[in-house]
C-alpha cells in the first residue's frame, strides 16, 4: 500500500468512485454520502500532513514498525489504528558518541521541553522535571544534576552545551532519548485510537503523552501506553479509556477532569519512575475538578509510585467500582477535596508501604471530603504497613470539616494491630462534629485478636466495644482469626462492557 493514500478495502461500486472523483475536483466526500477513507501510512511518513489532506472521519491505519517524532492533532472523527507491531515513539536514537575517559557524549542535542513543578521532587530526582529521558534497551537511566554525578545507569543532558552524557557503554545497546511532547491532543471530537503502542514522549509533569481533556468523546482503546515522562492518557469529557496497559510513566498512568467519562478494564502499573513527589502528585491515576458522571470501573491498579486511584480537587460524584488495587506505594484509593464519592465492590489490599504515617497511608482515604459512600469493598491491611479506611479532616475549607461520610458492608481484614479504621481531625475543635457526622456500620472484620484496639473515634482508639458504644458498627461483626492471604495478580484476560 503507498503511503498516505487512500485505500479502498474492496472495489467501490460506481457511486463511491463519482464520489471520490468529486473529491478530488474539491467537492467534500461527505456531501455525497461516502464513508470515508482508509489511509495507510508506513513508518517515516508524517502523520499530521497526511491528517491535513484528509477529511473529518478519516481512518488512518498505522503499519508495523516505528513511528518516531510524530506529534497529531485531529480532525473530528479520525479513527487511528495501529496494525500488529505499529509503535508511535517520541524518541530519537542515539548513534554516534564520543567517549571521554568514563562517560560517552552525543552532541548537538538541542531539544529542551517545558519544565513544570520542578519544586516537587523527590531527593534523588534532582532533574524530575524535565521531560528528557534517557533509555538504554528501554530502560529509563536517572537524570542526574551535573556531568560529575554522571556513572552507570545515570546520565546528564547540558542543555548549553547540547551535549548529552551518559555513564553506560553504548556499544551494541539501542540508546534513545525522548524529544516529541505529545502524540495526540486538539481540540477535535470523536477521536478514536487504538491498537497502538505509543511510547517515550517528552510529556511535562502534569501532561499527557495522549491528551483528550480538550476534545469530546475520544475513544483509547487496546493500546499500549508507556515510559513516557509525565503522563500517559488524559481524559476529558464524555472519553472512553478501555482495556488498555498503561505501564511504567515516569509521572503518572492516568489523569482527567470534566463529565462523563469512563476509564474501565486498563491494567495501571508501576507508574513514577521520574520521581515527583507523589504525596503532591502521582502514582496510578488522579482526577482532578470533574463536575460529575465519571466513572472508573474494573481496573487493575497495582505497584504504582504513589497513590492507585486518586479524585482530587472539587470532584464530583465519581463512581470507583470493581477495580483491584493493591501493592501501591501510597493510598490504594483516594477521595480529597471533593464530594459526593461512591467506592464500591473494589478489592483493596497491601497499599501504603511508604505512606507517611498518622492515618495516611490507607487502602481507601477519605481527605477532607463530604457525602462519600465506601461499601461492598474487599479490604486487606498487610502485616507490615498501611490503614485500613480512614476519614483525615483537616482545615481545608470550603471541605471540612469532613462529614456525611459512609463506610458500611465491607470486608475488612487487619494483619497488623498498629493499623486504624475511623475518623480523625487536626482540628481540635471539630472533633465532636466529625466523629458526630460519618457513620461505620455493617462492616464485618477480621483481627488477629478480639482485643485489638484498631479503630478511631472522637479523637481516641476504640476496641470493639468501645466503637461500638459510640453508636457506631450497628450490625457490624468481629471475628477473631485472620484468613490465609491470596495472592494478587491482574486477570489475563480482560472484558469491558463499555456501556453504563
Amino acid at each position: 500500500m503507498d503511503t498516505g493514500r487512500a485505500t479502498p478495502r474492496r472495489h467501490a461500486p460506481r457511486p463511491a468512485r463519482l464520489a471520490a472523483a468529486i473529491l478530488l475536483t474539491g467537492l467534500p466526500m461527505t456531501a455525497m454520502g461516502a464513508e470515508p477513507p482508509t489511509v495507510s501510512l508506513r513508518p517515516g511518513a508524517d502523520i499530521q500532513a497526511a491528517v491535513e489532506r484528509h477529511p473529518p472521519g478519516t481512518r488512518f491505519r498505522l503499519e508495523a514498525g516505528i513511528h518516531r517524532l510524530q506529534s497529531i492533532v485531529p480532525k473530528n472523527d479520525n479513527r487511528f489504528e495501529g496494525a500488529p507491531g505499529a509503535v508511535l515513539s517520541g524518541a530519537r536514537r542515539l548513534t554516534a558518541f564520543v567517549r571521554r575517559g568514563p562517560v560517552w557524549i552525543a552532541r548537538g542535542q538541542t531539544q529542551k521541553g517545558h519544565v513544570n513543578a520542578a519544586e516537587f521532587c523527590r531527593p534523588g530526582f534532582p532533574r524530575c522535571a524535565h521531560p528528557e529521558d534517557l533509555f538504554i534497551d528501554d530502560a529509563p537511566m536517572l537524570h542526574v544534576g551535573s556531568r560529575s554525578a554522571v556513572g552507570p545507569g545515570r546520565w546528564f543532558f547540558d542543555y548549553d552545551a547540547d551535549e548529552i552524557v551518559i555513564g553506560d557503554d553504548p556499544t551494541g545497546r539501542v540508546v534513545e532519548t525522548s524529544v516529541t511532547p505529545r502524540a495526540f491532543g486538539g481540540t477535535a471530537a470523536g477521536v478514536v485510537i487504538q491498537a497502538l503502542t505509543i511510547e517515550k514522549y517528552a510529556a511535562p509533569i502534569q501532561a499527557a503523552a495522549v491528551d483528550a481533556e480538550f476534545g469530546h468523546g475520544w475513544t483509547v482503546r487496546n493500546s499500549v501506553v508507556r515510559r513516557n515522562h509525565g503522563v500517559g492518557v488524559n481524559a476529558g469529557n464524555g472519553s472512553r479509556i478501555l482495556d488498555n496497559r498503561i505501564l511504567d510513566n515516569g509521572h503518572a498512568g492516568f489523569s482527567g477532569s470534566g463529565t462523563d467519562f469512563l476509564i474501565a478494564g486498563n491494567e495501571v502499573a508501576r507508574n513514577g519512575y521520574a520521581g515527583v513527589d507523589f504525596y503532591w502528585e502521582g502514582g496510578g491515576g488522579k482526577i482532578t475538578e470533574s463536575g460529575g458522571g465519571g466513572l472508573i470501573r474494573g481496573n487493575c491498579v497495582h505497584d504504582n509510585v504513589g497513590a492507585g486511584i486518586w479524585a482530587d480537587i472539587d470532584v464530583h460524584r465519581l463512581v470507583i467500582e470493581d477495580n483491584l488495587v493493591f501493592g501501591n506505594a501510597d493510598n490504594g484509593i483516594t477521595y480529597e477535596i471533593s464530594y459526593d464519592g461512591v467506592i464500591r465492590n473494589n478489592r483493596v489490599a497491601d497499599n501504603g508501604q511508604r505512606g507517611q504515617g498518622w492515618f495516611w497511608g490507607a487502602q481507601i482515604l477519605i481527605s477532607s471530603a463530604r457525602g462519600v459512600k465506601v461499601y461492598g469493598n474487599d479490604i486487606d491491611v498487610p502485616g507490615g504497613y498501611g490503614n485500613a479506611v480512614t476519614v483525615v479532616s483537616q482545615d481545608r475549607a470550603p471541605y471540612t470539616p469532613a462529614v456525611g461520610n459512609e463506610i458500611f458492608d465491607n470486608r475488612i481484614i487487619i494483619r497488623n494491630a498498629n493499623a486504624r479504621i475511623g475518623a480523625v481531625t487536626d482540628v481540635n475543635a471539630d472533633n465532636a462534629v466529625v466523629a458526630a457526622g460519618n457513620r461505620l456500620y455493617g462492616n464485618r472484620y477480621h483481627l488477629a485478636e478480639l482485643g485489638e484496639r484498631v479503630w478511631f473515634w472522637n479523637d481516641a482508639e476504640a476496641d470493639w466495644d468501645a466503637i461500638r458504644a459510640q453508636g457506631q458498627e450497628v450490625g457490624g461483626v468481629v471475628n477473631a482469626g485472620i484468613p490465609q492471604k491470596t495472592p494478587l495478580s491482574c486477570p489475563s484476560e480482560r472484558s469491558t462492557e463499555a456501556n453504563r
